[in-house]
């Protein structure tokens, strides 16, 4: 079974018009939704302001301000930031930490960006932070001098004395499998024993790898995905709310309010306008 999320790769074209790029957050239509992908190449998102989650290889993070989150190449992730949030991405090719590396020697950049990462910092850190940030915020059309902001940027977190743990990264292909069916058929409200069938394993072992991988279960991560889908309707769409019910699988517009409002807190009314 051929796995459908999506894979993206910096390729030599771009390395050759660009080493190291650089993209704001702050508008809403650049990245406030996401489904599960992953890249050929690390990237680096900085969240001035958070909000949201950001589900990696499987386990959700909360997004908090002050926050560098380090995904290396490979790492499946799904970011789920809230509409109002702040920050930037950079992604760069893996030459560009090459050159970094000759001309710090002893830094350990490959070390640092070979797991992916949260580091979270306090608000005194973060102004150690707010002079280089400020110059990139407002450098971004200046390719040769961004680089060198780019360059000094990641130097600056690769020396940094912290402690941020290795997140844990799954390689389980049963796994990925389901999520590539979860991706196709969540709006059928399969159950669990539907993709053990599909999968050709025992809904006992399928259960099994799921724990072990995310900590949660086959039906959550169908939830989950319903729930991704229900919000960027919400907030992109003009469908209204029993359309949207409708489309997702739900016979009934009340039940899917208050199951919405159950997950989230919050009526899909007040969610898709703002209240």
């Amino acid at each position: 079974m051929t796995i459908k999320y999506p894979t993206y790769h910096y390729s030599e074209e771009d390395a050759r018009n660009q080493l190291a790029s650089f993209v704001r957050l702050d508008n809403p239509e650049s990245y406030p939704f996401d489904s599960f992908h992953a890249h050929n190449y690390n990237e680096i998102m900085v969240f001035l302001k958070g909000g949201g989650m950001h589900n990696i290889n499987f386990r959700d993070y909360p997004i908090k301000n002050g926050a560098i989150h380090l995904i290396a190449a490979h790492d499946l992730h799904w970011v789920e930031r809230s509409m109002d949030s702040e920050g930037f991405a950079i992604v760069y090719k893996d030459q560009f930490l090459q050159k970094l590396q000759l001309v710090n020697p002893d830094v350990d950049f490959n070390g640092l960006f070979s797991h992916s990462r949260i580091i979270n910092l306090e608000a005194a850190e973060i102004n150690q932070y707010d002079l280089i940030i400020r110059e990139m915020l407002e450098n971004k059309g200046r390719s040769a001098y961004m680089l060198q902001l780019i360059g000094a940027f990641i130097t600056k977190i690769a020396t940094r004395q912290f402690e941020a743990p290795v997140l844990a990264k799954n390689y389980d292909p049963l796994v990925n499998r389901l999520i590539s069916l979860i991706e196709k058929h969540y709006k059928e409200r399969l159950v669990t024993e539907d993709y053990a069938k599909l999968l050709h394993v025992s809904p006992r072992t399928l259960q099994d790898h799921v724990k072990k991988a995310s900590g949660g279960s086959v039906p959550l991560l169908q939830k989950d995905r319903v729930l991704k889908e229900a919000k960027r309707m919400l907030c992109t769409t003009d469908l209204n709310i029993n359309e949207i019910s409708m489309e997702l699988g739900f016979k009934d517009t009340a039940y899917f309010c208050n199951w919405f409002k159950k997950a989230t807190g919050t009526l899909p009314s007040a969610y898709k306008y703002g209240q």
